[in-house]
Formats: structure tokens, C-alpha cells, sequence
């Protein structure tokens, strides 16, 4: 249903960045995200490549938007009156801290009012913790928490029995680490053709950016309604992953100096120089 505004429990933006998937998902829907973090940091948790993100500061900079409840609300009254679909926000602690708890829920009630009989939902990330029992409760008054299970393993992202064989978990992110503490490499299952799409491949990118690999190279692809040339652009960046775990793991076990395994590291991650470093440490 549209026209609606929902609060979500979270403690971080990883927290609330996990349960995008579950809403609007159609290619006519459009998503903006006002957020605490900087678009650089965002892209650590999620791909921004088609949503529309602020980043909620007092600096001035391109793609920023003030702490001020006249300025939030200019932007997002002129998305209601046009096209359909979801807006997050967060930064509500802060703005209470800035303007007042009386004003955050006023702001909050104007919200609600305006989002009423559009084809938007309004989704705003609440601390619990950051208020107290009566306001959080005059918060969920005005905008209802909803709960969602978010599935433990990054495998139920599937389509035609896509499954992936990794230690990797959705959102909370437990990767393997080395002994220095750095993340440790692990080969993803293949994607296959069939049934491969830019949503898929755009999981992939971001596990790939959570192992701390470098996959620029694949992001133009994104932003390509070519099927047929996406997947071939994976299947190349996905064997120079395959070779950077092979070199990772090797490395990491066999190459004693520490300041000669970080650099050899480094360059993996960068997915540059493979063919120098296989010369070097698989010559025999």
C-alpha cells in the first residue's frame, strides 16, 4: 500500500540499508535515501548506482542536504508530487538533538500528512535507545514500526537456484578474516547465464566490495539494459576474482615478510599486476 510512513528499528545504516530489497523493487518505482554517511561510504553498504542519496550534513558539498526539517521537507514534497516510490531516512536522532524532540515530531506528524494519498511510503530508521519510552512511543504513534526477518545467509538472494558457497552473511557481513586481521578471500559459486540479471549482478559487486576487491571495472556494466553484455563483462572480472583468491590464500600462507605480503595483498585486491604476482609465486 502507498501513501504510508513506517519506522524501522536500526542501530546503524548497515542495519537499515538491509531491508531496501523488500520494498519497491519495480524498475518504475524510484528510491531516495537521505543518509548520515557520505555517498563514498555508502557505496560500502550498498549499491547506489539507482537511488537517489543525500547525505544529511551541515557541509554544503554536492549531494548533501541540511539538518534543517524546511529543507528535508522541500525535497520530499516535490518527490510526492511526482512519479512513485519509497524514501528512507535517517538522521532522526540527530535532528532531535539539534531542533528538539517536540519539533522531530512535529516534522514527523507534517510528514505524514503529506506523504497521505500519494504513491510514496516513507521509511524512517529509529535507535530506540536514543529516546526515551514516552517518545519512542509518540514516534511509533505517528509512524508504525514494522518488523522484517532479514534471511542470515546472502544464498537466499536466489534466482533460478542461484546459490552461493560462502562464509559471507547478508548485511551483518562475517567475513573470514587472515591472522592481520584483513579480509580474507573466499570464491563465490559462479553465476550462471541463465536467469543472471542486473539485480544479481549487483549483489555480486557488493560482495565483492565488502572483501575489499577493487571491481570498478564492472560498474559501467550496471547501468547497461544489455543482458548479454553484463554477464560477459562478470564473466571476465569473475576469473580475475577467481585467480586473486588463488594468489590471496597462497600468499597469505606462504610469504613470510609482512611488508612484502601487504603489498602482494594490496595489488590483489586491486586486481592488478595478477599476471606478474602468478610469475612470481606459481612459476613452478
Amino acid at each position: 500500500m502507498s501513501g504510508q510512513i513506517h519506522s524501522f528499528l536500526s542501530c546503524s545504516t548497515e542495519d537499515f540499508v538491509s531491508i531496501f530489497d523488500h520494498f519497491d523493487n519495480e524498475e518504475t518505482s524510484h528510491r531516495v535515501f537521505i543518509s548520515r554517511l557520505p555517498q563514498r561510504r555508502l557505496v560500502e553498504h550498498l549499491d547506489i548506482s539507482d537511488i537517489e542519496c543525500y547525505w544529511l550534513t551541515d557541509r554544503g558539498d554536492e549531494g548533501t542536504l541540511e539538518p534543517s526539517y524546511h529543507k528535508i521537507l522541500a525535497l520530499l514534497s516535490n518527490r510526492f508530487s511526482n512519479h512513485k516510490g519509497s524514501i528512507f531516512l535517517e538522521g532522526l536522532e540527530w535532528l532531535s538533538s539539534l531542533h528538539g524532540f517536540d519539533e522531530l515530531l512535529g516534522f514527523i506528524r507534517t510528514l505524514s500528512d503529506s506523504i497521505h494519498r500519494t504513491y510514496w511510503n516513507l521509511y524512517l530508521s529509529i535507535d530506540k535507545d536514543s529516546f526515551s519510552p514516552i517518545e519512542f512511543n509518540q514516534i511509533i504513534r505517528e509512524a508504525p514500526q514494522i518488523t522484517i526477518e532479514i534471511e542470515d545467509s546472502i544464498s537466499h538472494i536466489i534466482e533460478d537456484s542461484l546459490i552461493i558457497n560462502s562464509p559471507i552473511k547478508e548485511e551483518g557481513l562475517e567475513v573470514e578474516l587472515h591472522q592481520d586481521g584483513s579480509p580474507k578471500l573466499v570464491m563465490l559459486t559462479r553465476l550462471p547465464e541463465n536467469g543472471f540479471s542486473k539485480s544479481i549482478l549487483q549483489r555480486r559487486v557488493l560482495q565483492w566490495r565488502r572483501m575489499g576487491l577493487d571491481v570498478s571495472e564492472i560498474e559501467s556494466a550496471l547501468y547497461s539494459s544489455n543482458t548479454l553484455l553484463m554477464f560477459d563483462t562478470y564473466t571476465k572480472i569473475e576469473e580475475k576474482v577467481r585467480r586473486a583468491v588463488q594468489l590471496d590464500n597462497w600468499i597469505s600462507e606462504n610469504v613470510e615478510d609482512s611488508q612484502e605480503r601487504s603489498i602482494a595483498q594490496f595489488r590483489i585486491r586491486q586486481l592488478t599486476g595478477l599476471d606478474e604476482l602468478e610469475r612470481r609465486y606459481f612459476s613452478n
